[in-house]
């Protein structure tokens, strides 16, 4: 049986541990278990309810008034939600509730339509910038590295991949005669959501993409880089390591290819830790993917 301990809680629906405690008292919205050293944990039902509890919260309804909900009610007040004309972000945090709530059942035919819903409204885009990074961010999957039931995760991110990989196929060839972009996750990385939606982003716009995938060797990238004629590398940084492996596999990337743009992405974190040679930069930003590149693709 899957369990989560109060800080889960509080990380995956945004609510404060002292407020989830407060409620378990004054509305019994939900009633942990205790293990025999009397640590509180809570089931998957917990996690589900509380989640689209913080959502309808965010939708602007009180607690008072949501605590007397059943499971269903909670359910079909949030799908009205979604069909009300509110603000953005309150329907953005609406899908993602539902989208972590899908995922935390391993039901598919639920978050495939939660999520073509996302994207009917927002576009691709949109709906990585606005849904899927909070969901991958909550659960650790993509722009963190704390972990909760590794199973989840792969059902998550093996459908979203499957989203992902359908759109790109949809998108015409590039046009033109210019230097690509290649795109590659270092030789110990194998998260590759972030990546694929960069490869979206740019193809969408035009540009001509190499398309290298997770785990590549160093002498892969080079041989590409040769071949290919590449004006620009981008790649992910997602999975915690010493400072100084990555130190040392960045300031390789630059002396091997010092006359390109070299791009970094994924873990904030991460890339903060470290000190970027003069012919990278880092992607914070998956809006200002096009910006960048753009602005330094002849400038290499």
């Amino acid at each position: 049986m899957i369990t989560y301990s109060i800080a889960d809680l509080e990380n995956l629906t945004g609510i404060k541990a002292h407020t989830i405690r407060i409620w378990e008292k004054r509305y019994n919205v939900i009633e942990p278990s205790r293990t025999p050293t009397n640590i509180r944990y809570y089931s998957n039902d917990d996690m589900r309810k509380l989640i689209n509890i913080a959502a309808l919260m965010n939708a602007g309804m009180k607690i008072s008034k949501i605590s007397k909900l059943s499971p269903d009610e909670l359910k079909e007040a949030l799908n009205n939600k979604l069909n009300e004309g509110m603000e953005d972000d309150v329907v953005a945090e609406s899908y993602v509730s539902q989208l972590i709530n899908a995922g935390l059942d391993f039901n598919e035919p639920s978050f495939d339509k939660l999520f073509s819903s996302a994207i009917m409204k927002y576009g691709i885009k949109d709906a990585y910038i606005k849904v899927l990074i909070p969901v991958l961010h909550r659960i650790g999957l993509l722009w963190t590295t704390e972990k909760l039931n590794p199973a989840q995760e792969h059902f998550i991110s093996s459908l979203v991949k499957q989203k992902l990989f359908s759109a790109i196929d949809a998108l015409p060839p590039a046009e033109g005669d210019q230097k690509p972009i290649i795109l590659f996750l270092p030789d110990y990385e194998d998260h590759q959501i972030g990546l694929l939606m960069a490869d979206f982003i740019l193809r969408q716009a035009g540009r001509k993409v190499i398309y290298l995938g997770q785990k590549v060797p160093m002498e892969n990238i080079k041989d590409a880089v040769n071949e290919c004629n590449a004006a620009q590398l981008l790649f992910f940084l997602i999975q915690t390591r010493p400072t100084d492996f990555l130190q040392s596999y960045i300031d390789q990337l630059s002396s091997e290819f010092e006359s390109l743009h070299i791009y970094i992405a994924g873990n904030k974190q991460l890339i903060e830790s470290l000190t970027l040679p003069k012919n990278f930069q880092a992607i914070t930003d998956p809006e200002k993917i096009i910006e960048l590149t753009k602005l330094n693709q002849t400038n290499v």
